[in-house]
């Protein structure tokens, strides 16, 4: 088990926190979508939420059950003719606030369709916590703890990947957690050491890769990344190397490849065209860099 960490990019984070989903940079790149108010979530995302544990994603019941009346969806157009959907749901208290975003992808049958999930929290104090509490949460002591120098609760959750649980929904049992399948290795476990060590901007090193999903409400693709402090960085000769447009022999950009949905699982890949990663001229937008504006190409697409 982990300890989930609030998170936060050099250039997500401005947006983020401006937008009524502070709270959700999963889906911060979707501002400009068309993002419809629903009554209830729809039968899939209450089985999937009421079919987890507290422990799986640090959402009491009580706050699943509530999310599932404040939800919001965009339908995404498949290439086959169908619509996935992307969700962003969300439920606060006095001194606690939690969203989760869920993207439903579709598979080559209705059971290979996964449920890709990011919950997030902002506790002040774990007292806050005790009323949306009950036995069925069946949590252990050290759920949640106090941290005096960040000023806030720590909440404990399960195994993620990339910020992620995916789920698939078989038959009439409980949600199946098949993360393990369906994403691959974070690839920060095979960079040499001396490329490993990304430095984000206060100072955060970085044990694992960090996630463009500003495309996620547009196409099944996740991008990889490492970003690094001023005193860090990769010769622009680098086949890893996202110049962005930065001056300077360095570069403090690392490309790590692209998550593309298959079907079945997440395939990394380092290069895809441009249907498979639409423009953005917003740098607020795209963490891991304006990749559409003249003069900065995007060196790992391919194709128009």
């Amino acid at each position: 088990m982990t300890v989930s960490q609030p998170h936060g990019w050099r250039r997500a984070l401005a947006v983020a926190v401006s937008c009524v989903f502070a709270a959700l940079p999963a889906v911060a790149a979707a501002e400009t979508e068309d993002w419809v108010p629903l009554d209830r979530a729809p039968a899939d995302i209450e089985r999937l939420l009421l079919g987890l544990s507290t422990a799986d994603t640090g959402l009491p019941l009580a706050v699943r059950r509530g999310m599932l009346q404040r939800a919001e969806r965009v339908e995404i157009p498949r290439t086959d003719g169908g619509v996935d959907h992307y969700f962003r749901l969300r439920h606060e208290t006095d001194g606690a606030y939690f969203s989760a975003a869920i993207r439903s992808l579709a598979g080559a049958k209705p059971a290979d369709t996964v449920y890709l999930l990011q919950a997030d929290h902002q506790v002040d104090r774990c007292a806050a916590l005790q009323p949306l509490l009950a036995r069925a949460d069946r949590m252990p002591r050290d759920f949640c703890r106090d941290d005096a120098d960040a000023g806030t609760a720590m909440l404990r959750t399960g195994p993620q990947r990339f910020g992620y649980t995916t789920w698939r929904l078989a038959g009439s049992g409980k949600p199946k957690n098949v993360t393990r399948s369906v994403l691959p290795d974070d690839p920060v476990a095979r960079l040499p050491a001396a490329e490993r060590e990304g430095v984000h901007d206060h100072g955060v090193i970085a044990s694992s890769a960090w996630v463009d999903r500003s495309r996620l409400a547009e196409v099944p693709v996740l991008r990889l990344y490492l970003e690094y402090g001023d005193g860090h960085g990769l010769p622009r000769s680098h086949p890893r190397a996202f110049p962005g447009g930065h001056p300077g022999e360095q570069v403090h950009t690392a490309h790590l490849g692209f998550l593309v949905w298959d079907g079945q699982r997440f395939d990394l890949r380092q290069t895809v065209p441009r249907a498979l990663w639409p423009c953005t001229n917003d740098a607020a937008l795209s963490p891991s860099g304006q990749s559409c504006q003249p003069g900065s190409p995007d060196p790992f697409i391919v194709t128009p």
